[in-house]
């Protein structure tokens, strides 16, 4: 639902005695000295959003000025791998709540599914609801159901598997096995839907209702049915099948406990290599992130500093300029990301083992 050494970009000696800047607003942001990986790649994922402006919102270090002649400079050929090192500058991202940053994997699956419900595929995928609107006037919500008196919380995932969305107007865009395939699709945010005549259908983030998100593995581990190590997303699929996922049994009961919902669009796969991100271009693998969209918007550039086992099991240091191209449910706060593995298997394996605390820090176009 992204790891070289380079040399380091070296900051003015007043930048670099600054205070944090712009605190009170859940974060804030720490100039920083940092060697950022001289790669090309990275380069060629930021052209992809940088021509589509960035809102400021509570980024008042953004000067947007700087960041359309630093994208021309891109997008015109005045670049080469070191173009991220030389005009940008570091800002560590220091979270109100947390001495560092929190990096989990994800990536897309593939999974069965029709295009009509059958026995075999009655699980409905729904797209955005037409009475969905993004909110922040109900405490504790993101989103809500607009009705003619005004907003109301919009059903949570309980109610919507009861019915709550069947007079809503909401499509259902295919359906699948089971509520264990919805929710995955739902955490990694994508997903291959692969027809019975062969075709894919595309997953792709659409929104959510706005209710909180719980971690139903967090619980698992809780209840001693795992260690963290251990639950990955194959392991709590599995627990949830075989635990039964009918209404009243106990697979479904920790589902509904996550009472927050995707809803997605859906389109017939045209053969491009990877899917797209919320933000509506290719995600790239290990240089896409998903991150908050409340707080950063799509495109600006970051730096990731952290022993990850994105290779193999082992841990090994990952220090790359990733791009924020998706949003995904579980990603809240401003020191989250999200790092797109890829398709299939294997790139499942290696996000599903993420769950690591790094550095993360906010590049911005100098001056």
């Amino acid at each position: 639902m992204s790891l070289l050494r380079a040399p380091l970009l070296l900051l003015i000696a007043g930048l670099l005695s600054a205070p944090c800047l712009a605190e009170g607003r859940g974060f804030s942001l720490e100039p920083a000295n940092v060697g950022l990986d001289p790669s090309a790649e990275a380069l060629a994922v930021w052209r992809k959003s940088c021509a589509r402006l960035p809102a400021a919102r509570n980024l008042p270090e953004l000067k947007l000025s700087a960041w359309k002649k630093v994208c021309a400079l891109a997008q015109h050929g005045g670049a080469g791998p070191d173009f991220f090192a030389r005009h940008f500058a570091a800002f560590r991202v220091v979270p109100d709540s947390a001495p560092d940053s929190f990096f989990t994997g994800y990536y897309q699956p593939e999974i069965p599914g029709s295009l009509t419900p059958t026995r075999a595929f009655a699980t409905p995928v729904y797209g955005r609801p037409p009475d969905l609107v993004t909110t922040t006037q109900l405490q504790g919500l993101t989103a809500a159901r607009r009705r003619a008196g005004g907003l109301e919380p919009y059903p949570d995932r309980g109610e919507i598997e009861d019915g709550a969305l069947e007079a809503s107007g909401a499509q259902k865009l295919v359906f699948l096995r089971d509520t264990a395939d919805l929710f995955l699709a739902q955490v990694q945010g994508s997903a291959r839907v692969r027809l019975p005549d062969g075709r894919v259908l595309r997953l792709s983030f659409a929104g959510r209702n706005g209710q909180p998100y719980t971690a139903i593995a967090r619980i698992l581990v809780q209840r001693g049915v795992a260690t963290p190590a251990e639950m990955t997303m194959p392991r709590l699929i599995a627990w949830l099948r075989a635990h039964g996922l009918q209404k009243g049994e106990e697979g479904d009961d920790l589902l509904r406990q996550n009472r927050s919902f995707v809803f997605f669009e859906g389109r017939i796969d045209t053969g491009s290599a990877q899917p797209e991100g919320a933000s509506g271009v290719p995600l790239t693998p290990l240089r896409s992130i998903a991150v908050d969209k409340t707080i950063w918007a799509y495109g600006l550039p970051f730096f990731i500093d952290a022993d990850l086992p994105w290779r193999d099991e082992s841990l090994k240091p990952f220090r790359r300029v990733v791009i924020a191209q998706d949003t995904g449910s579980a990603i809240v706060g401003p020191g989250r990301a999200d790092i797109y593995f890829g398709l299939g298997d294997a790139a499942g394996a290696r996000a599903g083992a993420l769950r690591h605390h790094g550095q993360f820090y906010l590049l911005l176009p100098k001056e």
